[in-house]
């Protein structure tokens, strides 16, 4: 026997299809928008430890995608409620963490295209880790649920490139 097998639901197999569908387009749109913007402007030099620690601190940007999308996988009262259920030092932290990202995005402007690496790393990484779980809703809202409340200090992820924007301006 191979145990137990659950029914196809299709709502669940297409929000699937439609939502790689999003990330493989994202991706393209991401590394088309990279490649344009070192054709014209050009990287080098230190630029590339920047961009690099402006994806570290993006990566908690991918839980708000996460976030996003359990919109369409909960009922809008839920899902306000689900938002308000959380911590008020886990909404203290992400309030900390929105400001210092805008001020990280803000001293690197012209680097920001880049950022968005960061953001769909870490939604392709955590989608694919447990994507067999996801395909039922009730498990995706749960795990994006636990993921938003153990995510570890959001704040922390933009001081580096914080710290470094700060040197270089020196």
């Amino acid at each position: 026997m191979r145990g137990s097998s659950r029914m196809h639901d299709p709502s669940e197999a297409e929000h699937d299809r439609v939502r790689r569908r999003a990330m493989n387009i994202a991706f393209a749109v991401i590394v088309a928008l990279n490649i344009a913007h070192a054709g014209w402007v050009g990287v080098g030099g230190w630029d590339w430890l920047t961009i690099l620690l402006l994806n570290l601190a993006a990566l908690p940007l991918g839980v708000g995608v996460k976030v996003f999308e359990l919109r369409f996988k909960m009922a809008t009262e839920e899902h306000q409620q689900a938002l308000r259920d959380l911590p008020r030092r886990k909404r203290l932290e992400y309030a900390g963490y929105t400001a210092l990202i805008v001020a990280a995005l803000a001293l690197n402007a012209g680097l920001v295209t880049w950022a968005l690496v960061g953001v769909w790393l870490y939604d392709f990484i955590t989608y694919y880790h447990s994507r067999p779980e996801r395909m039922r809703h009730i498990y995706a809202v749960t795990k994006t649920l636990d993921e938003l409340r153990g995510f570890p200090a959001p704040w922390a992820w933009p001081l580096p490139v914080l710290l470094w924007s700060f040197f270089r301006s020196l």
